[in-house]
């Protein structure tokens, strides 16, 4: 650390200098002697230690259990449902169709997670192919997966109206005139899903098995909340069916051969 730091100074007074050419007296061999000289004075430089480490770390822990309490996940789940009613309003079945109604029994086992990642940034009609497909599929472990928010967190409105054009059963329902129904496909914003799997470019679906997470409240991205023994990820512009068949091939999961039956119309 200490050589680093003198070596850090004299990049910061002396390279600028050598690009720029402010003073013809300093070369590359110049630099290389300084450099040695940083080396020999990162052997007596002496860094002070921060006083307040201990402190700072025993109080981010604290917040952390305070965090992940029941206490504090309550709130958490009861101020979601309370936003979620103040915008969507009795539109929020639609928008959460998991939210208020038993959960289905699909093919994917209980350990088992199908993320379609995508973004509003794709076709609209690719990604409405692509709910019709998970609404077809009817199983709650399956998730369309957004990473943030359109335009922002500062905006809610142009998410809302992103969702409700992706899950409208007929594209040419307006809202504003009557109720549209919506597919019955379960869509998430989740950032911590994509850094996870480390999805850098949409279309993409991830599958995952052995996943065992602590509170079902919280993200399946954080990997301290959700565990899992295996994850396969595959890319590109095509079918759902194709994709899925495309993991299959490589794992051999029963129930991602039954699901891609399924969209073929193969399927029990």
């Amino acid at each position: 650390m200490r050589r680093l730091c003198a070596q850090l100074t004299l990049v910061l007074l002396v390279i600028p200098a050598v690009v720029r050419g402010d003073n013809p007296r300093i070369g590359i061999p110049e630099v290389e002697v300084s450099l040695d000289k940083a080396n020999k004075m990162a052997e007596t430089l002496i860094i002070p230690t921060n006083k307040s480490e201990v402190e700072m770390s025993k109080i981010a822990e604290k917040m952390n259990a305070y965090y992940r309490s029941p206490e504090f996940q309550g709130r958490l789940k009861s101020e979601t449902e309370r936003i979620k009613g103040e915008l969507f309003g009795d539109a929020s079945v639609r928008f959460y169709p998991d939210s208020n109604i038993p959960a289905a029994r699909g093919k994917l086992g209980s350990d088992e997670r199908i993320y379609l990642f995508i973004s509003s940034a794709m076709p609209l009609q690719t990604v409405r192919n692509y709910a019709a497909s998970v609404a077809r599929l009817g199983d709650p472990n399956v998730t369309l997966v957004m990473r943030g928010f359109v335009d922002g967190m500062t905006k809610i409105q142009p998410t809302i109206r992103f969702i409700g054009s992706v899950l409208q059963r007929d594209p040419a329902c307006n809202p504003a005139e009557g109720e549209c129904e919506m597919l019955p496909a379960g869509l998430a914003v989740d950032p911590l899903l994509f850094r996870r799997y480390g999805i850098d470019r949409v279309p993409a679906v991830v599958y995952v098995k052995g996943l065992k997470a602590d509170d079902a409240a919280q993200s399946e991205g954080d990997s301290k909340n959700a565990a899992i023994t295996e994850h396969h990820t595959v890319y590109g512009d095509a079918s759902l069916e194709y994709l899925l068949d495309e993991i299959w091939r490589e794992n051999g999961a029963s129930s991602l051969k039954e699901l891609s039956g399924m969209l073929s119309g193969k399927g029990i």
